[in-house]
């Protein structure tokens, strides 16, 4: 577990950034249904509720506790796959654990030097509550060369994952959703289908665009993108907005449209919208009879269901045939999961 505890030093906690708009944990796969649906599980006044639709009434959050699960699962996995490299490493050189480590790792960390330590400081001032550099530079020095540790110990597992034979066979979970009537990129033939749940009005939603645009260009037909709306209740504009991108993807503007909103939105408000659509030489008339009519409210509001049926409470939420994956994450995470299923 040593990765971890590097991370959980004082001085890290301050500069975690959680990378997804929205409360509660992340959404998951389906668990296994009861053995027996039909059992009877409770009874009122002689009318029975039975395993089935208790399965059914609990599955969003069985989903939740099915990738806590997995996740849990998943992080002792890796620990125990890393700690048998290093100790076939150390074996194979006549080493104990220890000294192979202290040779690959401790012997190689350099102390943060003082022009490091007031870059650092410089960078976060913001975040360390007008503290000065004289009050903080023990923890920023001590979070540097935990770093440098952590670091040090990423490229020696990197190194002996390359030269060893490692298999993961551990089974990710999945869910059941579909694309819907949710815009899309991308054939529906292709072998991979990658639904997001997103919010106009979410920071992080904003900072993966060029992330999927990435993914989108580089993997072509191989990769399907559909993006279903998740507007969350806290968004005061966010939910307006997603009703009037199909307001223009009535005027074949759907995804035009979309970039406008990623481009402004600090400022979403019906107006707003409006002169988005002018911008885009929509029909005026039409795109504001659409939108001021709520036409494609009750569609936006099925897309809130369907992604909490599915275990999405925060923004983004992907589904990589039916794989979860929460946030603004990097573009590794999201090929490591496209990859494997191209492989399939």
């Amino acid at each position: 577990m040593a990765k971890k505890i590097l991370g959980l030093t004082l001085v890290a906690a301050c500069f975690i950034i959680i990378a997804a708009c929205g409360q509660g944990k992340k959404a998951s796969a389906p668990v296994a249904a009861s053995a027996n649906p039909g059992e009877v599980v409770a009874s009122v006044d002689g009318t029975s509720i039975t395993a089935a639709e208790l399965d059914e009434a609990a599955k969003s959050r069985l989903q939740r506790v099915a990738q806590e699960i997995f996740e849990a699962k998943k992080d002792v996995l890796d620990d125990l796959v890393e700690n048998k490299m290093i100790e076939a490493a150390a074996k194979k050189q006549g080493k104990s654990v220890e000294a192979y480590l202290k040779e690959n790792i401790d012997d190689k960390i350099t102390a943060p030097s003082d022009d490091e330590i007031k870059s650092f400081y410089e960078s976060r001032k913001d975040q360390l509550g007008g503290k000065s550099l004289k009050d903080t530079e023990g923890q920023i020095k001590t979070f540097l060369s935990n770093s440098k540790k952590q670091g040090l110990r990423q490229q020696l597992i990197s190194g002996l994952k390359t030269a060893s034979n490692v298999k993961i066979n551990l089974v990710q979970p999945r869910v059941e959703i579909d694309v819907g009537d949710a815009p899309t990129i991308g054939p529906k033939s292709a072998p991979v289908t990658i639904i997001e749940f997103t919010d106009y009005q979410c920071p992080f939603c904003s900072r993966v665009r060029p992330t999927v645009n990435q993914i989108i260009d580089e993997y072509k037909d191989k990769v399907r993108y559909a993006l279903r709306d998740f507007p969350l209740s806290f968004h005061q504009f966010s939910k307006k907005a997603h009703e009037a991108a199909h307001c223009a993807g009535d005027q074949g503007k759907y995804w035009e449209y979309s970039k406008e909103l990623w481009a402004n939105q600090q400022a979403l408000q019906v107006e707003k919208l409006k002169e988005y659509a002018k911008t885009l030489k929509l029909s005026q008339k039409k795109f504001d009879e659409c939108l001021d009519s709520g036409k494609y409210t009750k569609a936006v509001e099925a897309n809130v269901a369907a992604g909490a049926a599915a275990g999405a409470q925060g923004t983004p939420s992907f589904f990589i045939n039916g794989i979860f994956l929460s946030g603004a994450r990097p573009i590794g995470d999201f090929k490591n999961i496209i990859d494997n299923e191209l492989k399939k």
